[in-house]
């Protein structure tokens, strides 16, 4: 009996047909990867004239960031120093006493007797303390009308109450000289708990 032996296999070697394909699937990868490259020489020629740079001129670089820095916190307002400031509030909004509007009514009618009843007891008393009586301050009133001057509407800006109920209201007053000159002036009322008048400012007529 005679043994044989295996024939020897010879391996198959793809043909180019085949060789094209497995170049048209890799391509996307070989793209891909020369990308890559690339951009990994850019970047490592980059930062090494970067570091040549900075090594070269440390001084300069160290100046520009520091200038950089300082102009920074110059334009940009810190966010957390608002918060150490006082709270502004707003006032609630407060009607006007009677008292109030009627001295208004009188005064652009040049009415004394009007004007002095809308005060409280102690303003008077404070009035008389000081040599001002109604006669006197009728004719305050009645001079401010032989100069030509002329109240015309009144603008309520706002008031103040305060915890004793006493409280302030402001006022903005159109006021006309002989000459028909118009101005804008102020008047601040000090109310008393009682809602009568205890101080009429209006320091632009004085």
């Amino acid at each position: 009996m005679t043994v044989t032996a295996p024939a020897p296999t010879i391996p198959q070697l793809p043909g180019p047909a085949d060789r094209r394909r497995v170049r048209f699937l890799l391509w996307p990868l070989f793209a891909l990867m020369q990308v890559l490259r690339v951009i990994v020489r850019k970047l490592l020629w980059v930062t090494i004239r970067s570091i040549r740079f900075v090594w070269r001129h440390l001084l300069v670089v160290l100046l520009v960031v520091l200038g950089s820095f300082y102009a920074y916190r110059a334009l940009v307002p810190k966010q957390e120093g608002s918060t150490s400031e006082p709270a502004v509030h707003t006032a609630p909004v407060i009607a006007p006493p009677p008292s109030v509007r009627a001295y208004l009514e009188a005064q652009q009618k040049f009415d004394a007797e009007r004007m002095w009843q809308t005060l409280s007891p102690a303003a008077k008393a404070r009035r008389l303390a000081s040599g001002e009586s109604l006669a006197t301050f009728r004719q305050s009133v009645r001079l401010l009308q032989e100069q030509g001057f002329r109240f015309e509407d009144s603008t309520y800006v706002g008031g103040y109450r305060l915890p004793d109920g006493q409280a302030y209201y402001f006022y903005v007053t159109e006021v006309r000289n002989a000459n028909d000159q118009r101005a804008l002036v102020y008047q601040i009322f000090w109310v008393d708990s009682d809602g009568l008048i205890f101080l009429v400012d209006t320091p632009q007529l004085q």
